[in-house]
């Protein structure tokens, strides 16, 4: 009997990326539309209760607007503390778009609950970065076996709240 939460290997990898990446694609194109759909009332959690953010960031090749959802922590309890994003991509080889764009561009938009907020993307390094990864991984099991699966480094952000502005500042994402 193996262990699910082991790295995959070979064609099992190739297999657990193509499998995952469907999923991951899917489920992220379903909470667009249901977000879309519902004016941003359904779709702020995650089944177990996490938070999901929406950023905002610019396209380092596409030179656009892109939107993604993803679960978050927040960086602490105090009010407008910042939230803490992974480029987990569900355990995969593939490093996630996003996490390019905002290496190369800090500055974007986020929306928490249907409020909007100019951000700053920081990347977390060293211990900063694990403890950070394992407050994810308290909101999300499935953390620790993406960080098993990934066999790559799985980099880690702080989204620092800047200015809150209205929706009508966020830039349209080009899809």
């Amino acid at each position: 009997m193996t262990d699910a939460s082991k790295a995959p290997s070979g064609l099992n990898k190739k297999v657990y990326d193509a499998t995952w990446g469907l999923v991951l694609g899917l489920t992220t194109k379903s909470h667009k539309v249901l977000h879309r759909a519902s004016g941003g009332r359904l779709g702020k959690r995650f089944p177990g209760g996490g938070q999901i953010i929406w950023i905002t960031t610019f396209g380092r090749k596409s030179k656009e607007w892109r939107t993604t959802p993803l679960l978050s922590v927040p960086d602490s309890d105090e009010p407008g503390a910042a939230w803490v994003i992974t480029g987990s991509n569900a355990g995969q080889a593939k490093v996630p778009g996003w996490v390019f764009n905002v290496r190369e561009r800090s500055d974007g938009f986020v929306e928490i609950d249907k409020h909007f907020w100019r951000v700053t993307y920081v990347e977390a390094t060293g211990p900063d970065r694990d403890a950070m990864y394992e407050r994810l991984k308290t909101a999300w099991k499935s953390y620790t076996m993406y960080e098993n699966k990934a066999e790559r480094y799985i980099p880690v952000f702080r989204v620092i709240l800047g200015e809150e502005v209205p929706k009508s500042a966020v830039p349209s994402p080009a899809r």
